[in-house]
């Protein structure tokens, strides 16, 4: 049985062996970037990542212009440097991917989850796991009491929410983040054959998607002089202010009871881009790695709780005290 793949934590998730870090805040001089929101996204000397990632990167201006690039087909091996390297659909938005690295010296194994999600959503590819000696997985949702309904439930009842909206006359305005939960929403109103307004910046991202998304309503950029008997599209945080507007929210954090308040809305509903707490445990038993380090969230509880079943399990950058007793022995 081979060593396991090294894995530090200097500010950051660093594989020293292949001198690659993963999802770094800050630039550096090689790193994977799993997805183009931007606390994932920043400008590398040298980027990996899939071809729609750079896309985004480019238009949102997280990519260094004069930094090189590589982007792998999903799933596709690919050698570099001792290693063997394959990007698979994340699930999580489009473009997202995770990362499995093979050590060819010996055949060590990682994952690099990034975000992700096992449903299938309606704007991403369907996640897609691979056995691996060391798991890094993020754990934004990783308490037991984190458990998301059926997604078809969630969007009949954005839906429903939107019609008797504009049934009473009133504006329905759906706030997702502009890239992921935005076209995830507007991928859900394709077949309401509702009219339908976007912010600007939901605008700019749905134009550079659109090749890649096969159910799209047709949309038009927001007017408020026009707005009367349109479903609005737009960020959360927006100031917009419209005679009759009722404001939804669709976050997986609508979960809690205060994110109603929380956000500032009429209605908040679980839509989440993100694994949940049963989907987390799937994928420790589907990918059967020796150890896991886990990232975001929950990650010291979701790590006891992988403990006591009988995992090697570690809240990667946020070690306990049993954590560096298991690491000293």
């Amino acid at each position: 049985m081979p060593p396991l793949i090294e894995v530090t934590h200097p500010k950051g998730i660093y594989l020293p062996e292949a001198d690659l870090w993963l999802d770094p805040h800050r630039g550096k001089e090689r790193a994977f970037v799993s997805h183009a929101h931007s606390d994932h996204a920043a400008r590398h000397a040298l980027t990996i990542c899939s071809e729609i990632t750079h896309q985004l990167m480019v238009v949102r201006k997280t990519a260094k212009k004069s930094g090189a690039v590589m982007t792998p087909r999903m799933r596709e091996v690919f050698e570099w440097e001792g290693w063997e390297l394959r990007l698979l659909p994340a699930g999580h938005i489009t473009g997202s991917a995770m990362l499995h690295l093979t050590r060819k010296a010996d055949g060590a194994t990682l994952l690099y989850t990034g975000d992700y999600k096992l449903r299938q959503g309606l704007s991403a590819e369907r996640c897609e796991l691979m056995q691996a000696d060391t798991l890094i997985m993020e754990t934004t949702f990783g308490l037991p009491k984190y458990r998301f309904p059926a997604a078809e439930a969630v969007i009949a009842q954005m839906l429903e929410f939107v019609r008797e909206t504009l049934a009473a006359g009133g504006i329905p305005v759906l706030l997702g983040y502009s890239l992921g939960k935005a076209q995830e929403i507007l991928c859900a109103l394709r077949d309401s054959k509702l009219p339908v307004m976007v912010h600007s910046s939901v605008a700019r991202i749905t134009e550079v998607l659109a090749p890649h998304l096969s159910a799209l309503p047709e949309w038009r950029l927001f007017d408020a002089k026009e707005a009367a008997g349109h479903v609005l599209v737009f960020p959360p945080g927006s100031k917009l202010e419209l005679p009759g507007m009722r404001t939804m929210v669709l976050s997986g954090w609508a979960l809690q009871p205060s994110a109603k308040y929380r956000y500032g809305v009429d209605v908040a509903l679980p839509l989440s881009d993100h694994a949940d707490h049963p989907e987390l445990l799937e994928t420790v038993e589907r990918v059967k790695p020796r150890r896991i380090y886990l990232v975001h969230g929950a990650t010291r509880e979701f790590a006891s709780e992988l403990r006591s079943m009988g995992h090697d399990a570690r809240a990667l950058g946020a070690e306990d005290q049993l954590e560096l007793a298991l690491q000293a022995s």
